[in-house]
């Protein structure tokens, strides 16, 4: 996914308006197969606010299976998406 910059040029926003539609067609719960291609396109940084619908459906797996939940949090290439999963799961976790 590219991340978000000021110089964007027509052709990365049509690709974003592409993955928008791509992303709000895939219903909830996710299977463990879609978290693990989900969790792999996370960005290192924005992602024109669909980061945030990224994240929803990462945590559609959560009530499956935790244990997976978490493995699949450690999977994700970008460190500060995966300390915000992480830490969205702590607070979970404190009700």
């Amino acid at each position: 996914m590219p991340t978000e910059t000021l110089e964007d040029t027509e052709g990365i926003l049509s690709l974003i308006e592409k993955y928008d539609s791509l992303i709000s067609n895939i219903e909830s719960p996710i299977s463990l197969e879609e978290a693990k291609v989900i969790i792999s396109i996370f960005p290192e940084g924005f992602f024109y606010d669909l980061h945030w619908d990224l994240v929803r459906l990462i945590e559609s797996f959560l009530m499956q299976n935790e244990q997976q939940y978490l493995e699949i949090i450690n999977q994700c290439p970008s460190e500060e998406w995966k300390e915000v999963l992480n830490t969205r799961y702590i607070n979970w976790k404190k009700g």
